[in-house]
């Protein structure tokens, strides 16, 4: 638990007094298990201490827009907290068993009267957090404003490609198809076209840009 992006620059005997100081706790969610329930109160930042999770919004008439996919080291709540909303606009998902840390946000944000700092560096760490967690929505707007299904699947590709032109997506296609905010069928239809077209090859969540 001591080696996420949360505790960076802070000693691991420094961490034991936070956890003493603002009470931090964890715990274990099976598969398909709630962690934050559409319409529930929260007071709290999370970060992912292992497996994955994924967040949705439902429109009114019950559908579900994945919003994110959340692995190790992610963070969530903040914008939730930070605006003082009194129930959560979204439902977060444990998408394997994974393991969550629960922050009180009060706690977090208000330094003891010590001013130790390794809570200061805390709440940088968690700011740098919440940065990287809003480029990454950034990043969601820029796919969903391509025109075509085309140029969304290859927008959302470039996002997740690293050195190589191998990229594993986070994503069942059914999850695949609520990001982009595009039909099932549609998606899969398009995907075949851009395979006969030699555009990209792809095993399920595996897909291999071609000519890149």
């Amino acid at each position: 638990m001591l080696d996420i992006d949360l505790f960076e620059h802070i000693e691991n005997n420094e961490v034991l007094e936070l956890l003493k100081c603002i009470g931090i706790k964890t715990k274990n969610f099976k598969k398909g298990s709630i962690i934050i329930g559409l319409g529930s109160g929260i007071d709290f930042l999370g970060v992912m201490l292992s497996g994955y999770a994924n967040m949705y919004k439902k429109d009114v008439l019950g559908n579900k827009t994945l919003i994110e996919n959340l692995k190790i080291n992610d963070i969530f709540g903040h914008n939730i907290v930070c605006l003082g909303l009194n129930k959560s606009p979204v439902e977060i998902t444990a998408q394997s068993e994974c393991e969550v840390l629960f922050l009180p946000f009060q706690k977090v944000v208000t330094p003891c009267e010590k001013l130790c700092k390794y809570h200061l560096q805390l709440i940088k760490n968690i700011m740098k957090m919440i940065s990287k967690r809003n480029s990454i929505l950034t990043d969601k707007l820029d796919i969903l404003g391509q025109k075509t299904t085309r140029e969304k699947i290859l927008a959302l590709l470039e996002t997740f490609k690293t050195n190589e032109n191998i990229i594993i997506l986070p994503y069942s296609r059914e999850e695949m198809a609520k990001f982009l905010c595009v039909d099932r069928s549609a998606l899969s239809r398009e995907l075949s076209r851009m395979r006969n077209d030699g555009i990209l090859k792809f095993n399920k969540n595996h897909f291999e840009l071609l000519n890149n």
